[in-house]
């Protein structure tokens, strides 16, 4: 996927290295082109980059979290969408086929209860998270054991440490229980639109995905440097530099507190699904608009 997105910036850029063709056999890969002296221009190597770095690689490593888990076990659920195609006809035109949504209910077995807990979605979520951040840090690990690298043990323990992974799938998680639980309309690109976008950012901080395996540079990948660094750095030098990581933390402590808060509502509002709204969708649906209306309104007087 991100030879083809590259290919593909390339293609847009700077079409003109394709004419090579009839010289180079079969597919061309513009930045492999060495024997013939060429050079891509900077804004071509940043826009192909980013795309691949920033854009498709979160986006692929959140949806493998989520197919890893609903391959890998069958979550507790109170409601599914199902697909149901709506025939329409118009005049004389052919028939035109549309997909609609219909909420049910699961059927549930005597005496079992509804799902009112979430702690299944989160846990697994972790686990899918934990094990590709774990394959991911280990082999980065292994390949900064050259002799010029220096503090090889912080990098090993704090590369562990750094909760990316952690924070978008608890995300991936929430969405996924608001679905399933509680029975909102979330289509997949809603679902991992917060984790892909953190995680994006993350990226474009200086972590790397997976696909990229050097670790040269381990520092800006984690954002934080060793405990001991000879630096002649002045005081707003220093300020400057630690500024940006400050910042990337206040972020990831609004992250987890919004993981937290939600987990929390999330809860709050299956129990009342089942007992206040049990059977009235559409009481529940104008409720949760009810209240996302309110929150916005206060917002909107706040920002004023």
């Amino acid at each position: 996927m991100t030879t083809i997105i590259r290919i593909g910036v390339f293609m847009i850029w700077e079409p003109s290295i394709f004419s090579l063709t009839p010289d180079v056999p079969l597919i061309i890969l513009p930045w492999t082109l060495r024997e013939q002296s060429y050079r891509p221009k900077r804004i071509t190597l940043f826009a192909a980059d980013f795309a691949a770095t920033c854009i498709a690689a979160p986006i692929i490593e959140e949806f493998m979290k989520l197919k890893v888990v609903q391959l890998s076990t069958k979550l507790p659920r109170n409601y599914c969408w199902r697909k149901v195609p709506k025939n329409e006809s118009n005049g004389k035109k052919k028939k035109k086929r549309r997909t609609k949504y219909v909420l049910d209910e699961i059927v549930r077995k005597p005496g079992e209860a509804a799902v009112t807990n979430i702690n299944s979605y989160a846990s697994h979520m972790l686990a899918a998270s934990l094990g590709m951040k774990f394959c991911d840090t280990t082999r980065r690990v292994l390949m900064y054991t050259k002799r010029g690298d220096a503090h090889k043990t912080f990098y090993a323990f704090f590369r562990g440490a750094y909760p990316i992974h952690e924070l978008c799938g608890s995300m991936t998680a929430l969405e996924l229980a608001k679905r399933d639980v509680l029975g909102l309309n979330m289509p997949l690109w809603r679902m991992l639109l917060p984790a892909v976008l953190i995680h994006g950012l993350a990226n474009l901080k200086g972590m790397k995905p997976i696909f990229k395996w050097n670790s040269s540079t381990p520092w800006s990948e984690i954002q934080i440097s060793p405990w001991y660094i000879q630096d002649s750095s002045t005081l707003s030098q220093t300020i400057s530099k630690c500024l940006p990581k400050l910042m990337w933390c206040i972020i990831m402590g609004r992250v987890l507190g919004y993981i937290l808060k939600n987990y929390y509502m999330i809860g709050r509002k299956a129990v009342k699904r089942t007992t206040t709204f049990a059977g009235k969708n559409a009481s529940f649906s104008a409720e949760m608009h009810t209240s996302a209306l309110l929150k916005k309104t206060k917002k909107d007087k706040k920002d004023k």
